[in-house]
């Protein structure tokens, strides 16, 4: 067998094993690292599947074989993937009171500041929520500050500043740290433009990667905290922000199902926010869910801004203000989620 074929055979076999690395309950970001690149890996088990059709592999048993193998990595990252594809049309006819957020991280350290300014500007969001914003970032947004009727500021310099600024009605608002006194997060009141009460959630919680988290034990954990809170509140709910979690992950699915909210992706496509260069590499972590009684009329992103994010922006209506009744959540979900919060406190203490 010649070069080119160990080549092909062992990178099709590396890549159909590390299709399947992310569906194994382990936390450390090696595993959890290659939820985040399925778009590319399925491109590359394709173009590896072709070149099976072209070029034999020498032995007729290892090239069916790792045909096969290739075919079934395709069709389960295919299966994972499916439903965020762009089957709906979103709406061109935005409602006359809809309501516009922009949500996006900074990037702490760019201060190319004028960008933001001006996106802002230009597109005149009712809700503007800022990750990564420190108090360089926040003296930079003063000059924006007077469109907003309220804002709400928790500036850090460990990259996990947030900034809240509505041109809503605020009833109430609070910064939390769920987890990690390293890691905030923004509850707000909300009143929309019809006189509807709503809750808006802002959330940056920290990544598994080398440089970050080894595992995904805080992540996994404010997201399953604010899932119960969002549960427990019943009214009209978005939440926005970094999740630092692809919107196909099983967290976020997790997510979806305890807090009863919608992935706002959902048949309108990936919407792929980081990292901004190169745009291949590129995959969906800047997450947008809704309850029920929302619609997100659209989603897309913004310009760049120097950040290694773009900005997402949507708008959204409240369309039913009736009361929910919230089925009891199932015992074993919610042993699993109480496990998950546990675990992620205890990673707190000897993580950060």
């Amino acid at each position: 067998m010649d070069t080119w074929h160990i080549v092909r055979n062992t990178l099709s076999i590396l890549c159909v094993l590390v299709s399947f690395l992310p569906f194994l309950d382990f936390k450390h970001w090696f595993f959890r690292i290659f939820d985040f690149v399925r778009l590319q890996l399925l491109a590359l088990l394709v173009v590896l599947f072709i070149s099976g059709l072209f070029f034999s592999s020498g032995s007729l048993f290892l090239g069916t074989l790792t045909q096969v193998l290739l075919v079934m990595a395709i069709a389960y990252q295919l299966v994972i993937i499916w439903p965020y594809l762009p089957f709906r049309k979103q709406s061109k006819d935005v409602p006359e009171k809809a309501i516009t957020l922009i949500s996006v991280n900074v990037l702490q350290k760019n201060t190319d500041h004028q960008k933001l300014v001006e996106l802002v500007k230009t597109v005149q969001p009712d809700i503007l929520l800022t990750m990564e914003s420190n108090l360089e970032w926040e003296k930079a947004l003063s000059e924006i500050e007077g469109d907003f009727g309220f804002s709400h500021k928790m500036p850090k310099e460990n990259r996990y500043g947030m900034h809240l600024y509505s041109k809503l009605e605020v009833k109430s608002c609070q910064g939390h740290y769920l987890i990690s006194e390293e890691h905030p997060s923004i509850e707000a009141t909300l009143i929309d433009k019809n006189g509807t009460d709503f809750t808006f959630w802002g959330i940056h919680p920290p990544p598994p990667s080398p440089t970050e988290k080894p595992t995904s034990k805080q992540k996994d954990a404010e997201l399953m905290k604010v899932a119960q809170l969002v549960r427990e509140k019943k009214m009209p709910t978005l939440v926005s922000g970094d999740f630092n979690n692809v919107c196909w992950s099983k967290s976020s699915k997790l997510f979806s199902k305890v807090s009863k909210l919608k992935d706002a992706r959902l048949g309108k496509g990936f919407y792929s926010t980081f990292p901004v260069k190169p745009k291949l590499f590129r995959f969906p972590i800047d997450l947008l869910f809704h309850s029920r009684d929302m619609e997100v009329h659209q989603i897309k992103t913004l310009p760049a801004i120097g950040s290694d994010h773009l900005p997402l922006f949507a708008t959204f209506t409240i369309t039913d203000t009736g009361h929910k009744t919230v089925k009891a959540i199932e015992p074993e979900v919610k042993q699993e989620v109480v496990s998950i919060i546990v675990e992620g406190k205890e990673a707190a203490q000897e993580e950060n």
